[in-house]
């Protein structure tokens, strides 16, 4: 369903705003970045700003993996990495614009401020070292395998 709801807006004419209304100036070709609801890893935590041309295709980094921030350069497509897809885009006039780096805006490409949101900390800080299964006899087998050990009724 998803896929088809793709099709037909990639067949529509573009629309200078994206369907989230906020990226001025931008015309949007891929409408992933509209339809997909996944941000990805920043990059950064401020904007890159980047003199872009009109008339030319840009492919904006959405998943964050790209070594050429804040364009992607193909990491997306190592199998089981991430399902994030770039963005491809065209700038109505040639000018210098903001491209979020830490991928959370929600103006893709265009930086919308909320990097500034975007915490210091490592995602991982906060991560219980508990695993808690269901009572099965795979998982219990797999959890002992691993040397997690038994604990209020979960492993660790």
């Amino acid at each position: 369903m998803l896929g088809r709801a793709c099709q037909k807006l990639q067949a529509a004419t573009p629309i200078t705003t994206s369907l989230r209304g906020k990226a001025r100036g931008v015309i949007v070709q891929s409408y992933s970045a509209d339809v997909l609801p996944y941000k990805g890893k920043p990059a950064a935590g401020r904007s890159n700003r980047v003199r872009l041309e009109a008339g030319k295709t840009y492919h904006w980094c959405s998943c964050g993996l790209s070594v050429t921030q804040p364009f992607c350069d193909g990491t997306h497509k190592v199998p089981g990495l991430t399902n994030v897809k770039p963005v491809s885009f065209q700038v109505e006039k040639t000018a210098d614009y903001s491209l979020c780096d830490c991928k959370q805006t929600d103006t893709r490409p265009i930086c919308d401020g909320k990097h500034s949101d975007v915490s210091k900390a490592p995602r991982d800080l906060n991560a219980s070292r508990m695993v808690a299964f269901d009572e099965s006899p795979v998982y219990e087998g797999v959890a002992h395998k691993l040397g997690y050990k038994p604990k209020n009724g979960g492993f660790q």
